[in-house]
């Protein structure tokens, strides 16, 4: 990508990007006030204006999926400059997100080869916060096995390309990734919110990421937390990337949520919650979302075993209940012993075709 000057284009816009399917595609950035921004790709020629603060957006007209690449110049009339973005695809993007079993790479799965071998025949783009990247037979072990997996079944049903953006953290609960506004007014909500600016709180959170603990040895489990600060996920990894034209969310998490009966019981108030929130914030109502079931597991005791069991029948009963809204019961893929069962790749595949029923395929 050659930048040059001032003009600067929003982050998810970089060399080996998916611009959306089948809906308008805003560009924004910034500029010079005043500056006359004029973007070209596949035919076409949009111009804008930078307002007074500097901030653009200029909107392409829909595009069919295609995986011819292709290049986006992006113009500013004040000093000539110009961004040149290299081989961008079209299709569809997912974000995929949730905790560990989200993030588990594709490397450490069952079924490796096969992402190996299955990557060869599609076209998938991953984007990791920062850049884009095209998914080949060389990195595809180093990323979310359940989102390659979805990403690679989704893209041979619909013979597209496919984009999807891993947002995962390991040993968080779903407080993480719901901002404070969206708390739900429970004990447990309140107790949360009063923690999201402690000093103490804050200061525990950078001694754990600098000096890693087991589970139930990490400074934060003093407050029963898990592996972040209630709504810090959210205000990191997901609202910055507001732009970011998503079709979907496919969301995987809840272990961190099965402490007790009554935790897995709230469950159901902060998924409604996420789920609403996400909606709102990319301005879909529709946003569609597969929620992943936890699978088989034995936490060690009857009340672990309980709330473990719990929070499945809430994530399918929130499913039922919201419009738009799929679970996918991967319940025989677990490992009663493996909190982090290694067979990934049906999990994606079950995602995948959840996602294409949500989307009307037979």
């Amino acid at each position: 990508m050659n930048v040059v000057a001032s003009l600067i284009l929003s982050v998810w816009l970089s060399d080996h990007m998916m611009m959306p399917a089948n809906r308008p595609v805003p560009l924004s950035g910034r500029a010079a006030p005043g500056a006359v921004i004029t973007v070209e790709f596949a035919g076409q020629k949009k111009t804008g204006v930078a307002d007074d603060s500097g901030s653009w957006i200029v909107t392409l007209d829909p595009m069919s999926a295609s995986a011819k690449s292709r290049t986006l110049t992006v113009s500013s009339s004040i000093g000539n400059q110009q961004v040149f973005i290299e081989d961008i695809l079209v299709g569809n993007i997912w974000l995929c997100s949730g905790q560990s079993n989200m993030g588990f790479p594709v490397g450490k799965s069952e079924e490796a080869d096969k992402a190996v071998a299955e990557i060869r025949d599609v076209d998938v783009r991953y984007f990791n916060g920062s850049q884009w990247m095209v998914v080949n037979a060389e990195n595809v072990q180093k990323i979310s096995a359940v989102g390659a997996y979805f990403a690679i079944e989704m893209a041979r049903q619909q013979k597209a390309p496919v984009g999807i953006f891993v947002a995962a953290r390991g040993g968080t609960g779903i407080e993480a990734w719901v901002p404070v506004t969206a708390f739900p007014d429970t004990v447990d909500g309140r107790k949360f919110k009063s923690l999201v600016n402690d000093p103490e709180v804050l200061k525990a959170a950078a001694e754990d990421a600098a000096d890693f603990k087991p589970w139930g040895q990490h400074r934060l489990f003093k407050w029963g937390l898990g592996r972040a600060v209630p709504s810090r996920l959210y205000e990191t990894l997901i609202r910055p990337f507001s732009d970011l034209p998503i079709y979907g969310v496919v969301w995987y998490q809840g272990e961190g949520n099965t402490g007790s009966v009554e935790t897995a019981q709230e469950y159901r108030l902060w998924l409604q919650s996420l789920i609403s929130t996400y909606r709102n914030l990319w301005n879909n109502p529709d946003l569609p979302f597969v929620i992943i079931q936890l699978p088989a597991y034995d936490p060690g005791s009857p009340d672990g075993r309980a709330a473990w069991a719990v929070l499945q029948d809430v994530q399918a009963a929130v499913a039922e209940n919201t419009a738009n809204t799929v679970a996918v019961d991967i319940k025989d893929l677990g490992d009663l012993s493996n909190i982090h069962p290694c067979r990934k790749r049906e999990v994606g595949v079950r995602a995948a075709h959840a996602a294409l029923k949500l989307m009307g395929y037979k």
